[in-house]
């Protein structure tokens, strides 16, 4: 029962099972491991590195054990740790995809994207078709800067599981980067819906919806250009046309530069301010 409440993404109710255990029983591998995946996945994560390293004392290094070990000291930004705790399930499984994806997600961590891509697509090699090894995939991409390419692995992960919430999230964000505001946003609800504890989630949700509202459809072609480059462009034409001796058209264009600029000072800001109080910021 632990192992199934923890199946379907109800920590709770696993620590609440495992409450009842008694004798040989308390004290098995599972035990450890289930209270510990339960810990992390409530974000108590210095107490399930405390669980866990009493459970490998107690009965030996475990692979799966040292996964969560792993995954739970990332958590707490101690990456040489978690690194140390990869790698020691490694030794013992070197094609255990888990242990290489959470490698991977330390490497991530640690800035190494190149790295963290070389032990994804090993993974990618025991695993093939995964939720888990498609999402790493995006996330290496999202860290190269290569848009497209996250977007393409977060819809195989949606593919493979369209309920995942990790899958939704990094799907929406894609969606947004290259272009797709609406199904950016339908996904980071989704997403969001599903883990309402995260903050982030929420935040990109909210910025998504802003992005979505009819009053910043001016805005969206220049979303994801550099001001300063937008600034330069304008002034250029400003002047260009004043030199070719179009004066009355550079005073138009001028005007209408202003009440786009006076635009985009003041509309965002009330739009973000009406959604916050939508979904009750």
């Amino acid at each position: 029962m632990a192992a199934h409440w923890l199946r379907i993404a109800r920590p709770d109710r696993t620590l609440e099972e495992l409450q009842g255990l008694s004798g040989d029983a308390a004290v098995d591998y599972r035990a450890y491991l289930f209270r510990g995946a339960a810990l992390h996945a409530l974000e108590r994560n210095e107490e399930a590195v405390e669980v866990l390293r009493d459970g490998l004392a107690q009965h030996g290094p475990f692979p799966a054990m040292l996964h969560v070990l792993g995954a739970s000291l990332r958590s707490e930004g101690r990456l040489p740790e978690a690194e140390a705790a990869f790698l020691q399930g490694l030794s013992l499984d070197p094609n255990d995809p888990d242990l290489l994806l959470g490698y991977a997600h330390v490497c991530l961590a640690a800035g190494q994207a190149e790295k963290a891509g070389a032990l994804v697509e090993r993974a990618a090699s025991h695993a093939p078709e995964s939720v888990a090894v498609s999402a790493a995939r995006a996330q290496v991409a999202f860290a190269l800067g290569k848009d497209r390419d996250m977007h393409r692995h977060s819809t195989e992960a949606l593919a493979y599981d369209p309920e995942d919430p990790n899958a939704r999230a990094l799907h929406g964000t894609a969606s947004m980067l290259t272009g797709d505001a609406r199904a950016g946003y339908d996904s980071l609800r989704s997403a969001a819906a599903a883990q309402p504890g995260d903050p982030d989630l929420r935040a990109a949700a909210r910025e998504a919806k802003l992005f979505n509202h009819p009053l910043m459809l001016p805005l969206r072609p220049f979303a994801r250009v550099n001001p300063l480059v937008v600034w330069v462009g304008a002034v250029a034409v400003i002047y260009g046309l004043r030199a070719v001796g179009a004066a009355p058209l550079s005073f138009a264009f001028a005007m209408i530069w202003l009440a786009f600029c006076v635009y985009s000072w003041v509309v965002p800001p009330l739009v973000r301010r009406w959604i916050n109080r939508r979904w009750g910021q």
